[in-house]
């Protein structure tokens, strides 16, 4: 008897916005920022889900080299803002 077993990837992220670029000395840091695409049916509903992470590239030995993923912490503005 055989029997086939199937998985189906579900991808709960949007696509990455890029929102940073820094150059670090030697090397290339891109940010970007994803938000998740899960809605939880719960009152009151609560914002989506954010996340950002990193990769950095440098150049070594005339080769580019890519980071893995590199995840932070996202810290929403803490400034005050006014509007007139």
């Amino acid at each position: 008897m055989n029997s086939t077993t199937t998985f189906s990837f579900i991808n709960e992220w949007s696509t990455p916005e890029l929102i940073g670029v820094h150059e670090i000395g030697d090397a290339i840091e891109l940010v970007y920022k994803e938000t998740s695409s899960l809605l939880y049916a719960v009152h009151p509903s609560t914002p989506p889900e954010a996340r950002v992470f990193k990769f950095i590239f440098s150049c070594k030995d005339g080769k580019w080299n890519k980071s893995e993923r590199i995840y932070g912490e996202l810290i929403t503005a803490t400034e005050e803002y006014y509007e007139f």
